[in-house]
């Protein structure tokens, strides 16, 4: 099932579908007043649910620990029930994970039965249950992409969410044990002091990676290993794995391990259950979910060679749902392996968490670009529970939402060349493919700023205000450009010079509106009706920045 929150712009473009829409239970007394009531609340409380039944329009209210559903619409198909309405609702509440949820509609005697039925009690005005929960956290291979689960644990475990079981393949196999020892020191610890020497013996696994050429080189190190010995050597990992983990703490777990890997030759999937009793046994298993062979060896069990689990299972969704989870917490932190296609039951909620952003080389460990990843994997968490806004980046609050349409009026006025472009259908597409994500009227000033802030290159590991996060672009769009010394993929290497040295960058483009804003000629004009999106994104950063000397 998919969830968005929706705004009145979008039940604008939508509204034929919307105006089929209607009532199932008796929320209002007619379709038409109940559409009347979405549409007013709908930029507070609106929500789209979809699944392969069809749409529902979904207007709720979250208030600590209850959700309370006060209006729910369908487009009309035979496939929804009564059952599956409910099914959908409850799952979207437990992707909340409230402890209560709450029906607020007029009672009738059928409606009494059918809900108590589904172990609801009646209330003065409808119907409500306490939500029972057996939560799945499954955790996707990525070799040093791993930092990032670590992240979205520390989140979870401040929004006390708990699992029943972990299932992870590869690195989330790993990660998995190390929730399973419920220590976070622990994990920030080996995540924030690891390298590539600590995980793979190969010549050159304690070079520096400061540039692409170093970062080719030890590529290049790693492949001449593991053709020569039939994968590198995984001495390293396991020696940082019995340095690590503590079968008393495991012992300790109420939790289930459940891991992922490969055998050979028929490469069929294995799924094996972590038992702590046995714990270098287990730890052979643990290995062997995370060997990427060919550049890894392949690990030896009773005389059966293993790999990599993510060649047949990278995030082992089913896994989770076949031992009976009724929520999955599934992380995907861009593994090169396989993501099986599986069909979930509606009434399952599924949190999916992945990072828009490239998360580094996953062959090369280093401490620096996984303290990055944690605080990725953190933050973004966080914005899923409501503690922040932003896609792309992290603002304490929704800080920008009065700035829009005095930025509109005022291009109307000024520059009605750019404002005849910016109502075309076709911006809105440029728009929505540079922000990579359906775009809002609403939230339009935030993901301008957001667009921005990508094309400037500012850091997403920020805890940004409207105030800082302006300060940030004035100092990148003043400041000389540096060299860079992450530790980054090839594809982020080859992006980072493109972006910087490339005279016709999106970068350099934007940069260049930017600073010919008073050149009305026709040959500019001709030049931003080309390139629209960022013509229009250099307008509006040069009306924040008036608005902040007119203001000084």
């Amino acid at each position: 099932m998919k969830t968005a929150k929706i705004y009145f712009s979008d039940l604008y473009l939508s509204q034929e579908a919307f105006q089929q829409s209607q009532l199932v239970f008796p929320f209002f007394a007619s379709h038409s007043q109940a559409r009347a009531a979405f549409q007013s609340v709908v930029n507070e409380q609106g929500w789209r649910l979809t699944n392969q039944r069809g749409t529902v329009y979904l207007s709720c209210v979250h208030e600590g620990t209850i959700l309370t559903i006060q209006n729910l619409l369908q487009i009309p198909s035979d496939a929804f029930t009564w059952k599956s309405l409910v099914a959908m609702t409850e799952s979207f509440a437990r992707s909340r994970f409230v402890d209560r949820i709450v029906w607020e509609m007029t009672r009738n005697p059928i409606l009494d039965q059918w809900f108590a039925g589904r172990g609801y009690r009646r209330r003065k005005q409808g119907y409500d249950k306490q939500l029972p929960y057996h939560t799945a956290f499954v955790l996707g291979g990525g070799g040093a992409h791993g930092a990032y689960q670590i992240g979205v644990w520390q989140a979870l475990k401040k929004q006390r969410v708990t699992f029943e079981w972990v299932a992870g393949t590869s690195v989330g196999a790993l990660n998995g044990a190390l929730i399973l020892m419920d220590d976070i020191e622990a994990a920030e610890k080996l995540w924030t002091n690891i390298s590539s020497d600590q995980v793979l013996q190969y010549p050159k696994a304690a070079a520096k990676t400061e540039t692409l050429l170093d970062m080719i080189e030890q590529l290049r190190s790693l492949v001449k290993t593991a053709l020569k010995d039939n994968g590198a050597s995984t001495k390293p990992l396991a020696q940082l794995l019995a340095a690590t983990f503590d079968a008393d703490k495991f012992n300790a777990s109420k939790s289930q391990l459940l891991l992922c890997t490969t055998r050979l030759p028929d490469f069929k999937e294995i799924v094996y259950q972590f038992d702590p009793t046995e714990i270098d046994r287990a730890l052979q298993w643990l290995l062997a979910s995370a060997s990427f062979y060919p550049a890894m060896q392949a690990q030896l069990i009773d005389d059966v060679y293993y790999i990599d689990g993510g060649y047949r299972n990278n995030l082992p969704i089913d896994v989770a749902i076949d031992r009976g989870a009724t929520e999955v917490i599934a992380v995907d932190v861009q593994g090169p392996g396989i993501n099986k296609k599986v069909q979930v039951s509606e009434s399952i909620a599924q949190i999916q968490i992945a990072s828009p952003w490239t998360l580094g080389s996953f062959l090369i460990f280093d401490a620096k670009r996984s303290l990055e990843n944690m605080t990725l994997g953190y933050l973004e968490t966080m914005k899923y529970f409501g503690k922040f806004s932003g896609y792309w980046y992290t603002f304490d609050e929704e800080v920008f939402n009065d700035s829009w349409k005095p930025f509109v009026h005022l291009l109307r006025q000024d520059a009605p060349r750019l404002y005849a472009l910016m109502k075309k259908k076709e911006f809105w597409k440029k728009v929505r493919k540079l922000y990579q994500q359906e775009v809002s009227l609403e939230v339009c000033d935030r993901v301008f700023l957001e667009c921005i802030g990508r094309l400037l290159h500012l850091s997403p590991t920020v805890v940004y205000t409207r105030d800082s996060f302006l300060h940030e672009i004035r100092e990148k769009i003043t400041a000389e450009p540096t060299k860079e010394t992450d530790v980054w993929s090839v594809s982020e290497w080859l992006y980072y010079y493109r972006e910087q040295f490339f005279l016709l960058s999106d970068q350099k483009r934007f940069l260049f509106f930017y600073r010919t804003q008073q050149i009305e000629t026709p040959a500019f004009q001709q030049i931003r009706s080309r390139y629209p999106e960022l013509a229009v994104l250099a307008a509006y950063l040069a009306y924040f920045f008036k608005g902040e000397e007119n203001n000084g």
